[in-house]
C-alpha cells in the first residue's frame, strides 16, 4: 500500500488530492488517521512537469467524459488555469470579438483578455447554447449550478483507463511549451498566461530536446549564410 500512496502522490493528482482522498475516508469513519498528514509538498524547482504530445492529447480528449473534455480543450488551447475556466460566466465571453475576459485572478496580472483559438470558440459556443444559467462549468454539468470546484476524480480515471501519468495543470505547461517552440515571445507569454514576471513563465515552458537541437541547427545555418555574404 506504501507504493500506491507515494505513487498516487507523486504521479497523479498530487498531494493536495491525496490528503483530501484520506479526509473523506476519515470522515466516512473507514480511516482514523491522515497518513499523508506529514507529507510535505515538493518546492517549485522539485515539481515535475510533463507536457503532452498531441497524439496523447487526441486520445486523452476521446477518452474525456463532459465537462472534463471541455475543460481540458480550454487548457490546452488558451493556457488557462483549472479555476479560470471552471469559474467563465456567460458575460464574460465574447465570441464575435474572439476573446474571454477573466475579471477574478489570483493575482493582478490574472485579470486579463483572453484571446480564443477556433477550436475554444466551439468550445464555449457549445456550452453557451446547451446551459441558461450564467455559469458555463457548473457543478455537475448541470445547468444553474454554481461553478464546478474540481474534476480531478474524472481526471484520475481517464488517466488510469489510458494508462498515462499528467495532471490536470499540466495542459497549462503544455500550452506554454508549445507557444515558446512556436515562436510566441515570452514577454507576450507571460501575459497570456497571467503572469507578472519572467522568471514565473520560465517555469511553464519546457521546450523538448528535439526543438533546442533544431534551433541551434537553425542558428548554425544563419552563421553561414551571414559568413558566405560576407565573402
Amino acid at each position: 500500500m506504501g507504493d500506491f500512496y507515494y505513487g498516487l502522490c507523486c504521479t497523479f493528482a498530487g498531494l493536495l488530492t491525496l490528503k483530501m482522498i484520506f479526509n473523506r475516508l476519515i470522515e466516512s469513519k473507514i480511516l482514523r488517521d491522515n497518513p499523508a498528514r506529514n507529507l510535505k509538498r515538493l518546492s517549485e524547482n522539485e515539481r515535475q512537469f510533463y507536457v503532452l504530445t498531441f497524439d496523447e492529447e487526441k486520445k486523452y480528449l476521446l477518452a474525456c467524459p463532459q465537462p472534463l473534455r471541455h475543460l481540458e480543450a480550454m487548457m490546452l488551447e488558451t493556457g488557462m488555469r483549472c479555476g479560470e475556466v471552471y469559474r467563465v460566466r456567460r458575460q464574460d465571453v465574447y465570441l464575435d470579438k474572439g476573446y474571454l475576459q477573466v475579471v477574478n485572478g489570483k493575482t493582478k496580472s490574472s485579470v486579463r483578455r483572453v484571446h480564443l483559438s477556433e477550436k475554444a470558440k466551439k468550445v464555449l459556443n457549445y456550452r453557451m447554447d446547451k446551459f441558461s444559467g450564467e455559469n458555463l462549468f457548473p457543478q455537475g454539468d448541470k445547468d444553474w449550478q454554481k461553478p464546478a470546484d474540481s474534476l480531478n476524480r474524472q481526471h484520475l480515471l481517464t488517466i488510469n483507463n489510458l494508462d498515462f501519468k499528467f495532471r490536470l495543470y499540466d495542459c497549462r505547461h503544455t500550452f506554454a511549451t508549445r507557444a515558446v517552440e512556436n515562436g510566441v515571445d515570452l514577454v507576450v507569454l507571460a501575459s497570456i498566461l497571467g503572469h507578472s514576471s519572467l522568471r514565473m513563465v520560465m517555469r511553464y515552458s519546457h521546450p523538448s530536446e528535439t526543438f533546442k537541437a533544431n534551433a541551434i541547427r537553425r542558428m548554425e545555418k544563419a552563421k553561414i549564410k551571414i559568413r558566405a555574404k560576407a565573402v
